[in-house]
């Protein structure tokens, strides 16, 4: 008996597993591990279940060396993203962080504008409007220094992602980007590894809750990746695009349900717009 072709309701599991990945982040930095162990976990991690993935799936891995380079090139931008999203939320929420990264379509909206690549739409620019001020109201409350650092951390991930965004789609553009993705993947790999032995700044948890979190953080996130793929194989884009914007929604309930970390109602109200603003954007190719 085939497989069943992916469904909706299979998407929404997809933008949870990767609300999860936000949530042992959380778990592990808790339980004592700091932000660069768990970026290298999961980028070793992920780099070993999608390479038994990509064989499964009987994808070539080979490049031509100029694509090779700028995918190597594109990768460097993407250990940016997961570094300060990760260092984000050893300082802020993981709510409010993954909000804050959430601007990364308004950003790339506002960028694909400027850069002559698309047209302005109303639609979208209402969106930009709408997710500017949400996180404005989520960000409505004191902050502390960390604090401060932590919401600017999650600023510069969502402007990285943006361009990891931007590069793929100029340069790989009606492509099979899975053989990008490893190679990308890979390089940030490679970064944390010589990183973490440079410094020598491994630090793993001490608690069961932070073990659970930093061994779950790589399974999840693959898992996630290699669903997003098959997704939009099957239902294309628009329609994956749409249902992913769950990810936000995921991510404040079980923050709430796993961490213990609740937003007020002013800041859920923020949320909401975000949330809002995310469907009036073209979703990711």
């Amino acid at each position: 008996m085939p497989p069943r072709a992916p469904t909706p309701a299979h998407v929404l599991v997809v933008a949870t597993s990767f609300a999860m990945v936000g949530v042992c982040t959380g778990l592990a930095l808790e339980g004592g591990s700091n932000p660069l162990t768990v970026v290298t976990v999961r980028a070793v991690g992920v780099v070993a279940l999608l390479l038994a993935y990509l064989r499964f799936a009987r994808v070539t891995l080979a490049m031509p060396a100029r694509e090779l380079a700028i995918a190597v090139g594109i990768g460097c931008l993407l250990c940016l993203n997961n570094y300060t999203i990760n260092a984000a939320i050893g300082e802020i929420p993981v709510p409010l962080a993954i909000l804050i990264f959430y601007l990364w379509p308004a950003i790339t909206s506002a960028a694909a504008w400027a850069l002559g690549k698309e047209r302005f739409r109303w639609r979208s620019a209402l969106g930009l409007a709408l997710a500017f001020a949400g996180v404005g109201l989520a960000l409505d409350v004191d902050l502390t220094a960390a604090q401060a650092r932590g919401v600017s951390l999650a600023v510069v991930s969502a402007f990285a992602w943006s361009g990891v965004f931007l590069l793929t789609d100029h340069c790989f553009h009606g492509r099979d980007t899975r053989p990008a993705v490893f190679w990308m993947t890979l390089t940030g790999a490679v970064i944390f590894v010589v990183a973490i032995a440079v410094t020598r700044g491994a630090t793993l948890p001490a608690t069961p809750g932070g073990w659970t979190g930093i061994l779950g953080v790589p399974f999840f996130f693959a898992f996630a990746v290699i669903g997003l793929f098959v997704a939009m194989r099957a239902l294309g884009p628009v329609k994956t695009g749409f249902f992913m914007n769950f990810e936000p929604i995921a991510t404040v309930l079980l923050s709430a349900i796993i961490l213990g970390q609740y937003l007020a109602p002013v800041q859920l109200a923020g949320a909401a717009l975000v949330i809002t603003a995310l469907s009036l954007f073209r979703p990711p190719r």
